[in-house]
């Protein structure tokens, strides 16, 4: 076997490793965590039914595009609706991810810089998290980097083969989440430039991406509902970008209930970045500094331009949102990991970010305070209701904990409703503060559930208790969500 032979095995024995290992961290826990809110609405609402009945939950209902939503529903007919099942689905995205990212950096640069993208994005606990959710995201993220992967390739080669990938994948971004347009539109703007003696290749490739973009319009003014992204503007803007940059460099680490970022966990990360930076500033030859231009623009282009929406008063910047950015990043700092001399001491640097993510995510499969909530031991801990009852906790938490409890549960929004028991989930605080409820109602259990506090309140008769009233009791989230099961109760605001 000659030297290149055996190179290149060696190369795709590694790669094959990588993704091997994307798999494993992907697929080990993908069932230790519950349902959230999001993905209850994916498993409980939307695809259940026909397929008819699942594109007109999307249009109904959903805020995103329907690809993923076509893909899952197929998958569950097939695997089933479990958490395993579904979110396998997300898992092999994530995975498929990592040898993309090889290419990408390999296109951008070198076989050095692919590894080591391909090793960043395997552990990278941002696409660990979304490859662990039945949602869009994971689904984004592969597509995203496809569409760079050619935008790259066609950069170089400056083929029409590569310019109509790029289109395919392009547009099979734009209908998975919205939020693709931005990177879309950057590799667009580059290729005009960048290709212009060859407009008559760039044009109908351009032309047909902006023609399917068009053709979502109709289902984005159908879906526009400010419900779904109200919320959004509760926080300030650069609290949202910071709080991005925590996750991309730590993930998302189970702040779904209203938690600050940790961005202690973020801090080695965000000096390995760094060091990944100035190895490319300080020590990069003009080539690998000039292959960094393109990821570059479209990582940062996604964030800037997003920035430049919210100001416009079209304010939809949530990390997840964010996403198609993070991959055109990482390649740049495999990049800044793999230019300069001593190339030994990128690699150090490479190896210890992927160690302590690896780590890190091994960390977070054990410990429940960085995970989602666990309605299903919430759930399991409420027992069946042995009266009518009402649970209060956040708003988020109303969907999971019907989908977890055993059959009849709803929500409620308004009116009066006949308790005999009232189940206030808390944010475990430690001063105690007053719970007013009707004088009949008297604390029979106080139980600490990880991240949460069940308070447990009953009443030896039924008791008229105002919506307004759970509505209004203090849990330590902004807004209350309200969900009554049991023996049907008197008429009045059921939802």
């Amino acid at each position: 076997m000659s030297a290149g032979a055996g190179r290149s095995a060696a190369v795709l024995w590694a790669l094959a490793g990588l993704v091997g290992l994307a798999l494993a961290v992907r697929f080990a826990g993908l069932g230790v965590q519950s349902y959230h809110h999001d993905e209850v609405i994916t498993v409980a609402r939307v695809i259940p039914g026909s397929f008819g009945d699942m594109l007109g939950h999307v249009k109904g209902s959903e805020s995103n595009p329907p690809l993923y939503y076509v893909l899952v529903w197929a998958w569950a007919k097939a695997f089933g609706s479990d958490e395993v099942a579904i979110r396998s689905l997300s898992a092999l995205f994530g995975a498929a991810t990592v040898p993309v990212a090889f290419l990408a950096a390999r296109e951008a640069l070198n076989e050095r810089a692919g590894l080591i993208a391909a090793a960043l994005a395997a552990v990278n606990p941002m696409l660990i998290w979304y490859s662990q959710e039945a949602r869009s995201y994971a689904l984004l993220v592969l597509l995203g980097s496809l569409s760079l992967l050619f935008f790259l390739r066609a950069l170089r080669r400056r083929g029409g083969r590569d310019l109509a990938l790029w289109a395919l994948a392009s547009a099979a971004a734009l209908y998975s989440h919205y939020f693709a347009v931005f990177a879309v539109a950057i590799e667009a703007a580059w290729l005009l430039i960048a290709m212009r003696h060859r407009w008559r290749a760039v044009l109908p490739a351009v032309a047909a991406v902006a023609l399917v973009g068009l053709a979502l319009l109709p289902l984005i003014s159908a879906q526009v509902n400010p419900q779904h992204i109200g919320w959004i503007d509760g926080m300030p803007l650069s609290s949202r970008f910071f709080q991005t940059g925590v996750s991309f460099l730590a993930g998302e680490t189970g702040h779904v209930i209203a938690e600050p970022p940790r961005e202690r966990y973020a801090l080695w990360p965000a000096i390995a970045i760094g060091i990944a930076a100035l190895l490319l500033i300080l020590r990069g030859s003009q080539r690998e500094r000039r292959a960094a231009l393109p990821p570059l623009a479209v990582g940062l282009g996604v964030v800037l331009l997003a920035a430049g929406a919210a100001l416009a008063g079209r304010d939809y910047v949530v990390e997840r949102n964010l996403l198609p950015a993070l991959v055109p990043l990482l390649v740049v700092a495999a990049i800044g990991f793999a230019a300069g001399a001593p190339r030994r001491a990128g690699a150090v640097f490479a190896m210890v970010l992927c160690a302590f993510w690896l780590g890190f995510a091994v960390y977070v499969a054990r410990t429940p305070n960085l995970q989602r909530p666990d309605f299903r031991e919430l759930a399991e801990r409420l027992g069946p209701a042995r009266g009518p009852r009402a649970i209060v906790g956040w708003k988020l938490a109303a969907d999971p904990l019907r989908f977890y409890l055993a059959g009849g549960a709803r929500r409620i929004y308004k009116g009066e409703v006949a308790l005999r028991e009232i189940d206030v989930i808390k944010k475990p605080i430690s001063k105690r503060r007053t719970v007013i409820l009707p004088r009949s109602f008297h604390q029979v259990e106080r139980v600490r559930l990880e991240r949460l506090t069940l308070i447990r309140y009953r009443s030896r008769r039924s008791r008229e208790v105002p919506f307004r009233v759970l509505r209004d009791l203090r849990t330590g989230f902004g807004v209350n969500g309200v969900v009554v099961d049991g023996p049907p109760s008197a008429p009045g605001g059921g939802g």
